[in-house]
């Protein structure tokens, strides 16, 4: 594994956990750059900001967990489960994301 796969697992947990899971909307600014691709799609850090500010609205208990994560140079995969509650009832769904920084 290179110095670029292990630096961009790093900040694909730091992105979980500060942006979802604390709120810390400032630090996308920081991860992600014009050229981020989010399952194939070139996304930017104020789209990026919309999203998960959008998400956090409608699910304000959400909780991600990161269960598995590969990468290989600028290219990261990962399988995570989130866990919120929606309309009163706790629930959860997991998901697989490939990044590209």
């Amino acid at each position: 594994m290179s110095a670029t796969s292990d630096l961009n697992k790093a900040n694909t947990v730091r992105f979980f956990n500060e942006v979802f899971n604390d709120g810390k909307m400032g630090v996308i600014d920081k991860l992600i750059s014009p050229e981020y691709e989010f399952n194939g799609i070139q996304t930017s850090p104020d789209g990026t900001r919309q999203w998960a500010e959008g998400l956090r609205a409608a699910l304000p208990d959400l909780h991600f967990s990161i269960e598995c994560i590969l990468a290989e140079d600028a290219h990261v995969a990962l399988r995570w489960r989130m866990t919120a509650t929606k309309a009163g009832k706790a629930g959860y769904i997991t998901g697989t994301n490939i990044l590209v920084f």
